[in-house]
């Protein structure tokens, strides 16, 4: 008879896995917590930039509103300056009948040209010399 000897086997070792389950579970719980705190912090974030907005709204409507109250204002006293102006240069012939009305178009027209046009200034005589250079005004 032969007996044969064998070291004792030892059992298996558990895997690793139940021992990092808890690390994992730990570390979801604290990204989702994150993850939470960023959805509510974006949200925030929003709702105020919602609000300025509506703010910038009201404000350029605002804003609007006073240009063109002050667009009619200054329409409203170009043409009485220019009525003025043209009574005190025409004498008063007594047939007031026989001089031509102004119909809307020209007043509206007589208000835009009142407005001052911006001065070009006059090109110096050495940019006129130099016949290599363009001078183009855009």
């Amino acid at each position: 008879m032969t007996v044969i000897y064998t070291t004792q086997s030892e059992p298996p070792r558990k895997t690793s896995r139940t021992a990092l389950l808890p690390l994992l579970i730990v570390l979801f719980l604290v990204s989702y917590a994150i993850l939470t705190m960023l959805v509510l912090e974006q949200g925030q974030t929003i709702e105020s930039q919602r609000t300025l907005l509506r703010e910038m709204l009201k404000d350029s409507n605002q804003l609007a509103a006073l240009k063109n109250k002050l667009a009619n204002a200054e329409a409203k006293r170009s043409p009485d300056k220019a009525a003025a102006a043209a009574e005190q240069k025409e004498p008063d012939t007594g047939s007031s009948a026989a001089a031509p009305k102004r119909s809307e178009k020209d007043a509206k027209r007589s208000s835009k040209s009142s407005r001052s046009l911006k001065e070009i200034p006059q090109k110096p005589a050495s940019d006129l010399e130099d016949v290599r250079r363009s001078t183009r005004v855009i």
